[in-house]
């Protein structure tokens, strides 16, 4: 048996270190030599940072890596991603290539998303390509409208504070701290005031608490009272108290007309009252009765003649 040489031995320890060392490398960029991938390409405008060995998802789970990005050689500026995807996961026609963030901190990702098909694509097909909103750019659209309103509301606050540095003025001020002082010293005598009436206001309190216990122990007697006021009013309502006083409106009406016509002299109470002719007679008359019987007294045989034999004097 021939012996193999020691330069035979150094040449194959090369060859396999450089075979190892080229498989290795591909393995840390996200290209396995030994493993059964099927590649895809998509075109993009802008890829926002995807780079070489950044993840293929679908739904969230790491399918993939791209292999590969390159300028198009039309001019465009375009670029040209090349990913490998396992042959275990077949993508239905329309399905979309979407670069999107992988992490809210940095760094790109491909999420592929599924189409409605009805074929599949084959390994090397170019499918469609586009850049997903970032979540900066959805901020930064968001902050666009806010940033307009707080804008102009520091506009607003800035007129509001320049019309209330024209009101303040020294004498504006000078008239609230005389009114400061003011309100200070009221508060102050009310505060004098409650202190020395503070006997009087607790009994006072203690007062009214005395009489809503007195008005809740009384309730009952207090519902009867308010009851019975209620009958009352009842039958006064019931006994027509509003034709009686119409009555009495009538009557007091005619005894007004009544003694109108007596004070005018109208009729026999009037001419009584106002002519004092009857008043004169009566008088003459009790003068006469008077003398009459003054006469009657003192010369009674005028008027009477009475004899026992029945001569006549």
């Amino acid at each position: 048996m021939k012996k193999i040489s020691n330069e035979v031995k150094l040449g194959a320890i090369a060859l396999v270190t450089i075979i190892v060392f080229i498989w290795l490398y591909n393995f840390l960029k996200g290209k396995n030599l030994l493993s059964n991938k099927a590649h895809y390409y998509a075109v993009y405008n802008q890829i926002n940072g995807l780079a070489g060995s950044s993840p293929v998802e679908i739904n969230g789970y790491k399918v993939g890596v791209v292999q590969s990005i390159n300028f198009l050689k039309d001019g465009s500026g375009r670029l040209l991603v090349k990913m490998s995807v396992g042959k275990g996961f077949t993508l239905p026609e329309k399905t979309v290539a979407e670069v999107t963030t992988a992490t809210l901190i940095a760094g790109m990702k491909i999420r592929l998303v599924f189409g409605s098909g009805p074929g599949i694509y084959k390994n090397g097909d170019t499918i469609p390509g586009r850049l997903a909103e970032s979540i900066i750019t959805k901020f930064e659209n968001e902050l666009v409208p806010l940033k307009e309103k707080v804008t102009g509301m520091i506009n607003v606050l800035d007129t509001v504070l320049t019309g209330i540095n024209d009101i303040m003025n020294p004498e504006f001020r000078k008239n609230i701290r005389n009114s400061m002082a003011n309100l200070n010293h009221t508060t102050k005598n009310i505060d004098e005031v409650l202190g020395s009436k503070e006997a009087e206001l607790k009994s006072m309190i203690a007062d009214l608490s005395k009489f809503s216990k007195m008005l809740s122990d009384n309730s009952n007697k207090l519902g009867n009272t308010i009851n019975n006021l209620q009958t009352i009013s009842d039958t006064l309502a019931a006994a027509n108290i509003y034709a009686t006083i119409l009555k009495l409106k009538a009557t007091l009406e005619k005894t007004s007309e009544l003694m109108d016509g007596m004070n005018k002299g109208k009729g026999t109470a009037g001419q009584l009252f106002t002519n004092d002719s009857l008043y004169k007679n009566m008088n003459n008359s009790i003068s006469n009765l008077d003398l009459l019987l003054k006469d009657l007294k003192a010369n009674p045989n005028r008027y009477v003649h009475f004899s026992l034999f029945g001569k006549k004097n």
